[in-house]
């Protein structure tokens, strides 16, 4: 068992105390390998907007996203606002599961700020980043559409417009994103484009 795997079960555990392992060994590491997979929607396609408050609007007046970990967003609201956008142009959902203490984390939010990915994100996703805390925060979200268990942070997942789940990290691929530069982001964001 790895040691992020142990340090994620005894978070899980112990719910609300925080172990500082995994910052000394990385936000996680996993195995399974990326999949697609089906799973059920979040919410019926007659299911109303989001409530998003304190969002700011993007230049074509669609409300914006959190595009940072925010422990205060409602994720299943969030993920219900990012499809209806998606199912508008017809652009996947990028969800970004992680969490502003993981160093992996960080270093993936500065990676999809670059010009090159921007590029690729705007021209083929809606990206929405889900706080899951020290693993006690929106874990019954996040078990909708990836393993943490064998992901780690960041975990990425792609979704259609209409929800079903096309990529998801469970192997960590993005787990060490620190090793990371962005032409690797952006490489593998395009690849995942043209599935």
């Amino acid at each position: 068992m790895s040691i992020f795997r142990l340090d994620f079960r005894l978070r899980r555990a112990a719910a609300g105390t925080v172990l500082l392992g995994t910052l000394l060994t990385g936000c996680g590491s996993g195995g399974s390998g990326v999949t697609d997979s089906p799973v059920p929607s979040t919410a019926s396609p007659s299911t109303p907007a989001a409530d998003l408050t304190g969002a700011v609007s993007s230049p074509t007046g669609a409300a914006s996203l959190p595009e940072r970990y925010d422990p205060t967003r409602d994720a299943a609201a969030d993920i219900v606002a990012v499809r209806a956008q998606a199912a508008g142009d017809n652009r996947e959902v990028l969800l970004d599961f992680g969490a502003d203490w993981c160093p992996d984390c960080v270093v993936l939010h500065r990676l999809l700020q670059s010009p090159a990915v921007q590029s690729v994100l705007r021209a083929h996703y809606h990206r929405l980043a889900i706080d899951v805390g020290h693993f006690d925060h929106n874990l019954d979200v996040a078990g909708r559409y990836v393993d943490l268990d064998s992901s780690g942070i960041p975990a990425l997942v792609v979704l259609t417009p209409a929800g079903r789940i096309r990529i998801t990290t469970n192997d960590g691929s993005f787990a060490n994103a620190r090793t990371m530069n962005a032409s690797q982001v952006r490489a593998f964001l395009l690849r995942w484009a043209g599935r």
